[in-house]
């Protein structure tokens, strides 16, 4: 029988393994990958890495969402890839596919977080100056509206989430609904910016939007 502690390395190793696996089975299929998007990303050349995302035909579909995803894990900015998402495949495919790699990401980042880099997420949860709201974060209800608020830094919600008591089941209950108002934000607000000159009195309608959120959120948090 495998004892606790070893089950637990197992389960970390195991992770890990997936993890790296996939890594390496994107740059063996497509070597010049990471390298090609990270130069884009750097650049801020959005318009070239829809191009770039867009010449892998139903694969960008894949990529996309994969993208999405080691973003959220790793703290990386995914605002670029849910503008690429929504300039691609349209706003409603786009702010659906956005959202199922925000979900997945943020699930895999929290169970990463519990298991593999609870030491990690600890010192980021320390360094946020978070660690006395923990026992919020262990509500369905907090993480959600935490989860709602657009350009939110997700790896501190998934750090202050892993690090509390919530269980799996309402953390996944609490990011599949809270992800949805702020999928639709950011997919909807980047695919305007791309097109201002045709949609430039609707960026305005959102940047109200997006302000008058974030308000009624700070006047939440003190009360």
């Amino acid at each position: 029988m495998i004892h606790g502690s070893k089950l637990d390395k197992v389960m970390k190793l195991s992770v890990l393994l997936i993890i790296i696996i996939e890594l390496a089975a994107v740059q063996y299929f497509i070597p010049d990958f990471y390298r090609t998007l990270f130069r884009l990303t750097l650049d801020g050349n959005v318009q070239g890495l829809i191009e770039y995302i867009g010449s892998f035909g139903y694969g960008a579909i894949a990529i996309t969402t994969f993208m999405i995803v080691i973003c959220n894990v790793t703290g990386l900015p995914s605002i670029p890839f849910l503008t690429v998402s929504g300039a691609i495949f349209g706003l409603i495919p786009g702010i659906f596919l956005s959202w199922v790699g925000e979900v997945l990401g943020n699930i895999l980042g929290f169970i990463i977080m519990r298991t593999v880099l609870r030491d990690k997420a600890r010192q980021l949860v320390e360094r946020s100056h978070l660690t006395d709201k923990l026992d919020k974060y262990s509500t369905i209800k907090t993480v959600s509206i935490a989860r709602a608020i657009p350009y939110s830094p997700n790896l501190v919600i998934t750090a202050v989430a892993a690090m509390s008591s919530i269980g799996f089941r309402d953390h996944l209950i609490a990011t599949l609904i809270g992800k949805v108002p702020s999928v639709l934000v950011e997919v909807w607000l980047g695919h305007d910016l791309l097109k201002f000159g045709q949609y430039g009195g609707r960026v305005i309608i959102w940047a109200t939007l997006i302000l008058t959120i974030y308000y009624v959120y700070r006047q939440y948090k003190k009360k």
